[in-house]
């Protein structure tokens, strides 16, 4: 049976995502594990960050130059090889250098199949970007009871496995992409990069993505550790994780409809709200069962987050260059921001705060954050075409 191009960027959307969901929610307690301290832990949950700030907005321009498809396959394929370096032992440094070359090669991926989505989507209006995102919600959902049963049964090497055979399959899936590559040249590249960075609308938007991950990069890398400080067993933790993949099938789904409802800037608006409030109750909740509802605020906070801010930037640039635009955003937020939040909480996970502290500070710099963004959205216009699907 041949496969449409949108159920081929959904299956490689639940690939992907099986993979993030089985190895970075519960990276930093595997490095724990490992008897680092905080600030090594920081350091090296921030190489992945670090990567997509410097290499990604790099990996957009040679893909949208070669082709999507052949960036896909050398990506998945390397990654994959990576991943086993995790399975032998090894102290700071070994860990340290795995970790860039995991990097390098993973990161590139869900820009990637960003821009083929929203390709896609402004070709058949019938489709959008967060129907097809929506798989791989799917498979973040499906992956956190598995890995977290086999964490118990096992240990925090096991999510390593996961992701390779993850990994290699969105390899093999890659080959049923058409051939796409592009003949625009790299002069043209970077004229664009400085042109996108001319744009203050789209500048302010970045900065204000670079602060919300700051605050929210601590639900992504230290959320097992926070359930534990709690008392969680490393299965309840991963019915949590997938739990959070449930609540953003409905976001995404509806998504569209949302912000065309509610319009891009007030949508935007209201995401940033929802973290600062996910954020708060984390830090008054000590019981990690009731914590789990906490998980319904991760499809307002995350998923509709996501797909407003990737809607904007897909509006804000040039069609040519989609990937390009895609990989900013995902500097912004994985890249500049991740790295910020990783330090600042490794640094203050040394200091003994507990993670729950440091949920309440971050919960008052993103309701900061959502002030200062209505303020300066009150009188400007933010017009996003691609969001009229």
């Amino acid at each position: 049976m041949k496969l449409s191009e949108a159920n081929r960027l959904r299956i490689l959307y639940f690939l992907v995502f099986c993979c993030t969901a089985s190895w970075l929610p519960l990276f930093a307690d595997y490095l724990k594990d490992h008897n680092l301290s905080g600030f090594r832990i920081g350091l090296i949950l921030s190489l992945p960050p670090v990567m997509m700030f410097i290499v990604q907005p790099f990996y957009g321009m040679v893909a949208d130059r070669i082709g999507y498809r052949k960036v896909l396959l050398w990506s998945s394929l390397l990654a994959s090889i990576t991943y086993l370096f995790y399975l032998f032992d090894g102290g700071f440094g070994y860990l340290l250098v795995v970790t860039l070359f995991m990097a390098l090669f993973y990161n590139t991926l869900q820009p990637i199949l960003d821009s083929l989505s929203l390709r896609l989507a402004e070709r058949d209006p019938s489709f959008s970007y967060g129907t097809l995102r929506i798989a791989g919600a799917a498979g973040w959902a499906s992956t956190g009871i598995v890995v977290g049963y086999y964490i118990d049964a096992i240990n925090t090497t096991v999510i390593f496995i996961f992701s390779a055979v993850s990994m290699l399959l969105a390899f093999v899936f890659s080959y049923n992409l058409a051939n796409d590559r592009r003949q625009t040249s790299t002069s043209s590249s970077f004229a664009n990069v400085k042109q996108v960075f001319s744009n203050p609308a789209l500048i302010f938007l970045l900065l204000a993505v670079v602060l919300v991950s700051a605050g929210a990069t601590t639900i992504w890398n230290f959320y097992s550790i926070y359930m534990k400080e709690n008392g969680a067993s490393a299965s309840l933790v991963g019915y949590g994780l997938s739990f959070q993949g449930l609540c953003e099938l409905p976001m995404f789904y509806f998504s569209a409809k949302i912000i065309q409802r509610l319009g891009i800037k007030t949508t935007l608006i209201i995401t940033i709200v929802a973290t600062a409030l996910r954020l708060w109750l984390y830090s008054v909740i000590n019981d990690p069962k009731i914590a789990i509802a906490i998980e319904v605020l991760h499809g307002i906070s995350w998923s509709l987050f996501w797909v407003v801010c990737v809607e904007c930037v897909n509006g804000l640039v040039n069609e040519d260059w989609r990937a390009t635009g895609q990989s900013l955003l995902y500097a912004a937020y994985f890249g500049a921001g991740a790295i910020a939040g990783n330090f600042w909480t490794g640094y203050l996970y040394d200091e003994h705060l507990r993670i729950s502290e440091i949920f309440l500070l971050n919960a008052c710099m993103v309701g900061v954050v959502a002030i200062v963004v209505a303020l300066y959205f009150k009188k400007k216009s933010l017009i996003v075409q691609s969001a009229q699907h």
